[in-house]
């Protein structure tokens, strides 16, 4: 089994499915807000705008933190996210977490952004977005991302975690390497978690890293009843879920994540109507999964 990462706080999140409507997205996070620690708004093609549900739910919530899950490096150039970023970050002290990837490609692809090695680009960025977040002056000339003389007018007092957003070793690495944290997507197992924290481990030893925190976050998709209800992503990879008729082997399941080394489980339904799961999971299997936090 993987370990969690030291002087982490371990908690509960839930994801804004993209199939919301704008409009809805607000009084939704808002019904949440009060039984999560985190909540997480999706950027995919072409649904709705990170940044903007961001602003609404940070807008609409008093404590939760919420998170960008994740913004695809090649939809902004570096200064622009991070200037976003940092606002939200001076705006709502604590409650911003930022996660970054390189994109679906086909979809990147779509647009005219796909790149040679997003690899390379999103280190770049995510080097980047964190000196310019942290205040810094920056002048860099890379492959992609070329910066001369920047530095933000308006850094955060505390520059918000960057959490990279990805599956492959060589990506896990490259994240224990020059990001805060990871973000781990659906079909993610217990044995799929304590791979990536061996590999975000080797990352860290490279970049003399080592013991440093490192906070993972693992969307977890689970359902509660019969999988006839079920409408999955076809996005999503296919793997590990928390599917059963029982809400406490559904809890027994979302546990094991924390026991793999899960700093923060983010609750993904899979039902045909998403508000109404989530509505039913915290009345039912948040209090479960509450009662292994407090006892871990």
């Amino acid at each position: 089994m993987g370990e969690p990462s030291s002087a982490v706080t371990r908690s509960l999140g839930v994801m804004v499915r993209r199939d919301i409507a704008p409009e809805d997205v607000t009084a939704h996070a808002a019904a949440l807000a009060d039984s999560f620690d985190e909540l997480w708004v999706v950027e995919d093609l072409p649904f709705a705008g990170g940044i903007s549900q961001m602003t609404a739910i940070l807008e609409s919530t008093t404590d939760v933190v919420v998170g960008h899950g994740i913004a695809p490096a090649p939809f902004r150039t570096t200064a622009g996210l991070a200037m976003e970023w940092a606002t939200l970050e001076r705006m709502y002290p604590g409650r911003v977490a930022c996660g970054l990837g390189h994109g679906v490609q086909s979809w990147m692809a779509q647009l005219g952004e796909q790149v040679a090695s997003p690899l390379s680009l999103i280190r770049e960025t995510c080097v980047a977005v964190r000196s310019l977040l942290a205040g810094e002056r920056l002048d860099m000339s890379g492959r992609y991302v070329t910066v001369n003389d920047v530095e933000l007018e308006f850094p955060p007092l505390h520059a918000p975690p960057v959490s990279l957003g990805v599956v492959g070793p060589k990506s896990l690495q490259l994240s224990g390497e020059v990001a805060d944290g990871t973000v781990l997507g659906e079909a993610t197992g217990p044995t799929e978690i304590a791979a990536a924290r061996n590999h975000i481990r080797r990352g860290q030893t490279v970049a003399g890293h080592d013991g440093r925190a490192h906070r993972l976050t693992v969307y977890a998709a689970f359902h509660i009843g019969s999988t006839s209800d079920i409408i999955r992503n076809p996005a999503a990879p296919v793997g590990w879920e928390a599917v059963s008729t029982s809400v406490g082997e559904v809890a027994d399941e979302l546990a094991s994540l924390y026991a793999a080394g899960a700093d923060s489980v983010v609750l993904v339904p899979l039902a045909s109507n998403p508000i109404a799961a989530l509505d039913d999971a915290r009345r039912s299997l948040v209090p479960k999964i509450r009662e292994v936090l407090a006892s871990i």
